[in-house]
């Protein structure tokens, strides 16, 4: 309040306590409380005030009822607070109604029903303020109130009344935390419907369909967004940064219930939308839920999902694992009809991923200061501190519309005679594994992938160990065959196998397979090929310079010796023509030792002779050498053994 305010609150008491009888009093009290008004805004609300007070009083008793109607749209106030007006100023006089602050604003206050003081409970907000800002979580005025009701009625034993209430912590933080104005939803009003859309269109325009959710796993919604927090590889590296999270949720409309959720590093896709729905369509009742304070209930197969209209949503792996579970998939016509999701999506940034160390906030001007330096959270200790917040924090929470039901009682109150709807067995699910691959089973019902050896030759001994046993092969008959695959990353420690679809009959499941070389339970793919990674990179360390160069040598070597390659084929040749044998082969035509080599001593042309030397000489002509004719031998052997 102003000090010309205060002055003329003071001067229209004085008036009002002399006679307030007199005739014109009031319109003097009213001119000297406008005239020290400075501020236009508090004079145009004051005298709104005044003639909502002077009308409703000069009404008669049948009128106040309607004027006080008229004066509540008038001025925006409740009707309640119109009438706490009048009943003031026919009280205490017109004055009363000059006061816009109280006398104690701005005192912490506290109450007699207090088990402790003011300043404790005021010292214990500012040191959990203190504590959250130092440790680089994204601290807010409600995450404190929660930690003071943790700290009153788990540590003290206080119940409600005995503490402070979420205003005393407001107010305590006001002066550090700047409150953002709330804008508040007016809601769908008593029924619960979304606007969907199948995509098909007509004229131009989809065909618009309204779902009245009435009962609960009759619609389900599924979105996903990345979560804040820097996490860590298994060694829990300083440098060894993994990355953030991406959740896909579902969360069934009727209740605001959890029904599942998927994690992964990558930026989620159909795949990951039908495991998110394989987790939320099963029981919950592993060994990851066992150490939670309340139950996940939540299991059974949806008649609708309705998502938005992102590419992933429209995929063809989506759409068959919707047709073969009987799941009819809708899209949202407007993006308000996705509240329920996005409503999550902020409950788990501000009050999960904000006290989770490495949180890094999505908005840059609230950042903390290097939140790689406090990232310390490995995948499976983040994945194991979600579900206790899901469970045990957000399942637990008031429905909005049964203030007396949390959304677990309403979700299990709205299924028809309270069973869900089950698939007739798990394997029903398989469609909804994220990938499927192609391999041929080798020797000994072995099948490789990833670099690891997935064999069906092992089963558990009594004490819980794993042991080679060839009678526990199941894949002896599909030796040398093709088999599929399917598998989640998440844990790549086992895969289901199954036959081949042949001639249109559908495959069959045949049975799930071990790693051979992997000691633990649960092992997921990027995990592995960081591992991999890892031991590229000790292998690239060791010197195997050896190995290279004696590749080089024998190279150069193999080359060199290559292009003298003919020349040492001559050399070679010659070398061995030396030493070869004479040869046994006898010449058929030998020449005349007696002969001479000239030319001239060729065969002269016979005399002619007479008859009676014809025969004298014949004998002697026969000794005339002749050189034979040429022909073909066949076997030269044989012809030298005739010859």
């Amino acid at each position: 309040m102003s000090e010309h305010e205060a002055e003329g609150t003071a001067l229209l008491r004085a008036i009002a306590t002399d006679d307030s009888s007199a005739e014109g009093q009031p319109q003097s009290a009213r001119a000297l409380l406008t005239e020290q008004i400075e501020d236009l805004d508090a004079k145009r609300k004051l005298i709104l005030k005044l003639d909502a007070v002077e009308d409703i009083i000069q009404s008669s008793g049948s009128q106040k009822r309607d004027k006080i109607r008229l004066w509540s749209d008038r001025c925006g106030k409740h009707p309640e607070t119109i009438k706490k007006w009048v009943r003031e100023a026919e009280k205490e006089g017109i004055a009363s109604i000059a006061r816009t602050t109280r006398s104690d604003a701005g005192i912490l206050k506290g109450s007699s029903r207090w088990k402790h003081s003011v300043d404790y409970w005021r010292d214990f907000i500012l040191k959990i303020y203190a504590a959250g800002k130092k440790a680089g979580l994204g601290i807010t005025r409600n995450t404190v109130n929660n930690q003071l009701i943790a700290h009153a009625e788990l540590d003290l034993g206080l119940k409600r009344g005995e503490f402070p209430s979420h205003m005393f912590v407001y107010k305590v933080l006001d002066p550090i935390i700047a409150s953002k104005p709330r804008v508040r939803n007016p809601g769908q009003g008593p029924n619960i419907i979304v606007k969907v859309t199948d995509g098909t269109k007509k004229d131009g325009k989809h065909v618009q369909e309204d779902i009245e959710v009435i009962r609960s796993n009759q619609v389900w919604q599924v979105d996903h967004t990345r979560l804040d927090n820097l996490l860590t590889d298994g060694q829990k590296e300083a440098s060894g940064l993994a990355g953030c999270v991406w959740i896909t949720a579902v969360v069934d409309t009727y209740s605001s219930l959890v029904m599942g959720y998927y994690l992964s590093y990558d930026s989620a896709g159909s795949h990951e939308v039908t495991l998110a729905l394989r987790q939320a369509i099963l029981k919950k009742d592993g060994p990851e839920y066992k150490n939670l304070r309340k139950e996940w209930e939540a299991c059974g197969l949806p008649e609708y999902i309705v998502t938005d209209r992102a590419k992933e949503f429209k995929s063809a792996h989506l759409r068959h694992a919707a047709s073969d579970l009987g799941i009819k998939l809708r899209l949202r016509l407007y993006t308000e009809q996705g509240g329920i999701v996005e409503r999550l999506f902020l409950a788990l940034k501000t009050e999960f991923a904000a006290l989770i160390n490495g949180y890094k906030g999505g908005n840059l001007n609230e950042r903390p200061d290097h939140p790689e330096k406090k990232a310390c959270i490995t995948f499976e200790e983040y994945e194991q501190k979600l579900v206790r917040h899901i469970v045990d924090h957000h399942n637990q929470h008031f429905h909005d519309r049964e203030k007396d039901k949390t959304l677990t009682q309403r979700w299990i109150s709205g299924l028809p005679e309270f069973k869900p709807r089950m698939p007739s067995s798990e394997r029903d699910l398989d469609i909804c594994l994220l990938k499927t691959t192609k391999r041929k089973v080798q020797e000994r019902g072995t099948v490789e992938c990833f670099t690891l050896h997935y064999t069906a030759c092992l089963r558990k001994d009594d004490n819980g160990h794993w042991k080679h046993d060839l009678s526990a092969n199941f894949l002896k008959p599909y030796e040398g065959k093709e088999v599929t695959l399917r598998y989640d990353p998440r844990n790549i420690v086992y895969v289901l196998i199954f036959s081949k679809e042949c001639e249109g009959e559908p495959s069959k499941y045949l049975g799930s397979l071990r790693a051979r070389e992997l000691l633990g339970e649960r092992l997921s793919l990027r995990e592995w090929e960081q591992e991999k990674a890892k031991i590229r990179e000790k292998r690239q360390k060791v010197d195997q310079s050896s190995i290279l160069a004696e590749q080089q040598a024998l190279f150069q070597e193999s080359v060199g010796e290559a292009k003298s390659l003919r020349s040492r084929r001559r050399k070679e040749s010659k070398r061995l023509s030396k030493k070869q044998q004479p040869s046994n082969v006898i010449p058929l035509h030998q020449k005349n030792p007696s002969q001479p080599d000239s030319p001239s001593s060729q065969i002269e042309p016979a005399p002619i002779l007479n008859e009676v030397d014809n025969t004298a000489k014949k004998s002697s002509l026969l000794n005339v050498p002749s050189r034979p004719p040429l022909f073909v031998v066949e076997d030269w052997n044989k012809f030298t053994e005739d010859w």
